[in-house]
């Protein structure tokens, strides 16, 4: 009950702030500022409050809701009707295309991570690996009634990398949902967001209301020609798929579905996104002003750097594209301005900034990395890896650039510069992490090839409407094929991540074992202590360590001397409590008998898992 008030609370608190931007004038504008400005106010809110009252409960959550629905109702209360205009009509096409795609997200946010029907946990493929990790993270946070901000998975470190997704989803998990659904439902929620914002730069920066639906598809569903090996087998593959076929490594084809392969895995891009075009759609219609020679909006400058500084911990790569394109047009067209967005930004970024480079998250080394995946420097090389790796929607986009108002195509010139830097500069230790700067051009370039589809359908002068309907059609499928080959497959796989016994284990760590506590295990990254019991490891998956850019070398050295020997004097350098012994650990070979007749160590637990035992120690100092 508490997390639905929180939910209502935070769209109420935004959409009743939107009202005092007149730059905004239709109704569907204002609820989707309300939605994502909202959740990240009153997340932001419940965070610092969190932080200076020592406490994180369901109480506070309840004050931060009413706190929101009050303010909101003054503002609502003192809202000058009569001073600033608004459409209360939302477009026919926007409503069905936001119904739709709404509907097709949550179906797939609802197979993200599910129980079945035997119980055990599952996920989709894409979020088989890293859902582990955000449920370690919104267990780590819901743990205490007070607000740990150290790494559950790595001993002695702090927890720098965007987390903000999951604690949102903790605030929910504490209101008293389950931590499934309280993952669903914040997906589901910023899905909406991720529609709606998407349709309303689409329309604002092409002029067109049926570019929202083009780009929609072309975004959300894109593909490329791997839909060719689909075709290759036979009409059941199509239909009832055994893979995937927008990003097929072997083949060559890396830049994959965005849903399947960055959106719906990506949990902390799922809420950066919205922001990020959020700002571009403020920035869009000051540009429009601009150009028209209206007077710009101080205001909307202030909100899109409160944006931006929100974005730190929220999604990183998302800070940093938006930055970088804000940078770019605050130089070029709105220098008088840059003091309205740029001081808020600074001031709300540098504390996130500081607090992520104190552990080298963000810092590590950036490297000449030519040719991202392709690995080659060869202009002409890159060229058709691209063309093979977007398909149609290449084609569609040189059309769109070509038709397309050269004042506007200013607004493409930072997002290209970033698709250059990216396929040049690696950003982060794993170079699939360069794809969450990709996307931001991608976004735009999707605009532009569905104004391409817009003018083709709206093109009179010489083909009949069906021919034109015809045309575009064949464009988009061919565009869209093997992304919606994708989202099938992806809807009917999953892979279990805990088992019944597996989640019965981590529910006795949780009544059993304290909060404060440090426990050894292997770095299996569906471990079920790790994932489940909201409990600090010493150790966790070295592969998400690894790509955050955490040095944890002389720790595994460690992890592993200790379970072969039992080293007393490592196990109080780490202040280990207890040590875990199961069928997970199997790699590390663990010395059992040294374990089992120490009297330094004392088995408090011992379960059958996969016919092993899984054996829990504490640590008697």
């Amino acid at each position: 009950m508490v997390g639905i008030l929180y939910c209502l609370a935070s769209i109420a608190i935004g959409t009743s702030i939107a009202l005092y931007f007149p730059r905004f004038e239709r109704i569907e504008e204002k609820l989707t500022l309300g939605l994502i400005l909202g959740f990240t106010l009153t997340t932001w809110a419940t965070f610092i409050y969190s932080l200076l009252l020592k406490t994180f409960n369901v109480q506070l959550i309840g004050c931060v809701s009413i706190i929101a629905i009050l303010a909101s109702s003054l503002l609502i209360l003192h809202y000058p009707k009569t001073k600033y205009r608004l459409i209360l009509k939302p477009s026919r096409t926007y409503l069905i295309s936001l119904i739709i795609f709404a509907f097709l997200l949550s179906i797939a946010n609802f197979n993200t991570i599910k129980f079945d029907s035997q119980g055990n946990l599952v996920a989709m493929q894409h979020c088989w690996g890293d859902y582990a990790m955000h449920i370690s993270y919104i267990m780590h946070f819901s743990k205490d009634s007070t607000l740990a901000l150290n790494h559950p998975l790595l001993a002695n470190h702090n927890l720098a990398y965007p987390f903000f997704v999951d604690f949102l989803s903790a605030i929910m998990h504490k209101s008293g949902l389950d931590y499934v659904s309280s993952i669903v439902l914040i997906n589901i929620v910023l899905s909406i967001g991720l529609v709606s914002i998407i349709y309303l730069f689409a329309r604002e920066f092409s002029g067109l209301e049926i570019c929202g639906l083009f780009v929609l598809l072309l975004f959300l569903f894109n593909g490329n020609f791997g839909f060719i090996f689909a075709l290759g087998k036979d009409i059941k593959e199509i239909i009832l798929p055994t893979t995937f076929y927008t990003k097929i490594d072997p083949k060559g084809l890396v830049w994959g579905n965005t849903l399947s392969a960055l959106f719906l895995s990506q949990r902390s891009l799922l809420w950066g996104m919205p922001i990020a075009v959020l700002v571009y759609f403020i920035l869009s219609k000051e540009f429009s002003a601009l150009q028209n020679n209206g007077p710009l909006s101080r205001r909307n400058f202030l909100l899109a750097g409160i944006l931006l500084g929100s974005l730190p911990l929220i999604h990183t790569p998302s800070f940093l594209v938006v930055g970088f394109v804000a940078l770019f047009l605050l130089t070029c067209k709105f220098r008088r301005n840059w003091f309205y967005f740029g001081i808020p930004a600074a001031l709300l970024a540098l504390p996130q900034a500081l607090y992520l480079l104190q552990e080298h998250a963000l810092s590590r080394a950036h490297w000449f990395y030519p040719g991202w995946m392709l690995k080659s420097a060869n202009p002409l090389f890159i060229l058709l890896f691209w063309i093979y790796n977007l398909g149609m929607i290449f084609f569609l986009l040189i059309a769109g650039i070509s038709l397309i108002e050269k004042r506007k195509l200013f607004f493409y010139i930072p997002f290209f510069a970033i698709f250059l830097l990216a396929n040049f500069i690696l950003i982060h230790p794993s170079d699939w992490d360069n794809a969450k700067y990709f996307l931001h051009w991608f976004f735009l370039s999707c605009v532009i090839a569905g104004f391409a589809l817009a003018n083709i359908l709206n093109y009179t002068q010489r083909w009949k409407k069906p021919d034109r309907i015809f045309l575009v059609t064949i464009l988009v499928s061919l565009s869209i094929f093997s992304g919606v080959i994708d989202y099938i497959y992806l809807n009917t796989v999953s892979f279990v991540l805990a088992d019944k016994k597996s989640q019965n284990i981590a529910e006795w760590v949780r009544k059993n074992i304290s909060s404060t506590s440090l426990i050894l295990t292997s770095d299996t990254h569906n471990h079920p202590v790790s994932m489940l019991s909201g409990r600090n490891i010493v150790l966790g998956y070295r592969g998400w360590l690894w790509s955050h850019g955490y040095d944890y070398r002389g720790l595994e050295e460690d992890v592993e001397k200790i379970y072969r020997s039992a080293d007393l004097g490592l196990i109080k350098k780490y202040e280990i409590t207890h040590i875990v012994i199961s069928p997970y650990e199997k790699e590390l070979r663990p010395n059992l008998n040294l374990f089992l007749k120490s009297e330094y160590f004392r088995e408090i637990y011992k379960t059958k898992l996969d016919q092993q035992l899984f054996r829990i120690f504490e640590v008697v100092y």
